[in-house]
């Protein structure tokens, strides 16, 4: 990660077709299910600290700020501006993952790290997964969601999968190779999980609202209830919950146990 002007303005609406949060778009679908998840996850293991990486805009630190200590870092100036925006009562820094990191964001002191559509933007995803764990309390928790290399929607968009749309996805790794490098790191793999297939259109010449009710409705029905039904392997994302051995902590999460 750098702190160049690639995550800019102009990338979030390239990337997202948009540089805001309108309700009820998927985005806003989106953070509201990964907020949802973190909060359960920190409820169940009564835990209190919770650090994104890759925060952006900081819209997901904003559903969580008013209930715990919320922390956020991201290689992008822009972003961290807007996040002093959304999310004013979380701390909010420009930080390198693999780097320096700010004062307070230090060993051990987390009890959730949530890594939302980041780790394949980075050249070496292991290591980054090895900083993670140095920064989770014993017992603590890390959620991510990183694109599903063997998605339905891959085999059906071609070379049109969103995933391989953005450049700056230099990690596009199979569901093994990141489970194995989540075990390398130090961290016991607890759940997996999909977020559906919300990628609309997959079939050319079928109106997008008929194929909404054919490909997307696990989907709708998942995020609604904040519940991961779907297993691995059935959506454009691999989520994974992952824990740092140490004293019990309960999980609440959901999703297939690996």
């Amino acid at each position: 990660m750098t702190r160049n002007g690639r995550f800019g303005r102009d990338y979030y609406r390239r990337a997202f077709g948009l540089d805001d949060l309108r309700r009820f778009s998927i985005h806003w679908w989106s953070v509201r299910f990964y907020a949802r998840l973190a909060r359960r996850l920190l409820r169940r293991a009564g835990g209190r600290r919770l650090l994104e990486v890759g925060c952006a805009h900081g819209y997901t630190l904003a559903w969580l700020e008013g209930e715990f200590e919320t922390w956020g870092i991201d290689v992008s100036e822009y972003a961290i501006g807007r996040a002093r925006e959304e999310a004013p009562r979380s701390r909010v820094f420009v930080a390198d993952l693999l780097g320096e990191l700010p004062d307070g964001v230090a060993a051990g002191g987390f009890d959730l790290v949530l890594a939302k559509y980041v780790l394949e933007h980075l050249p070496d995803p292991g290591r980054a997964l090895e900083r993670i764990a140095g920064l989770l309390a014993p017992g603590g928790a890390l959620l991510y969601a990183v694109p599903d290399t063997t998605s339905p929607g891959r085999r059906l968009k071609g070379d049109r999968w969103y995933a391989l749309l953005d450049e700056t996805h230099v990690s596009l790794l199979d569901p093994p190779e990141w489970l194995a490098l989540t075990e390398r790191a130090g961290l016991a793999v607890e759940r997996t999980f999909s977020d559906g297939l919300w990628d609309v259109p997959y079939v050319r010449f079928v109106p997008r609202i008929v194929q909404y009710g054919i490909f997307s409705l696990p989907t709708i029905v998942s995020v609604g209830l904040v519940a991961p039904i779907l297993p691995a392997g059935w959506g454009e994302n691999l989520v994974v919950v992952a824990r740092k051995p140490g004293k019990a902590a309960r999980t609440g999460a959901g999703g297939t146990r690996t």
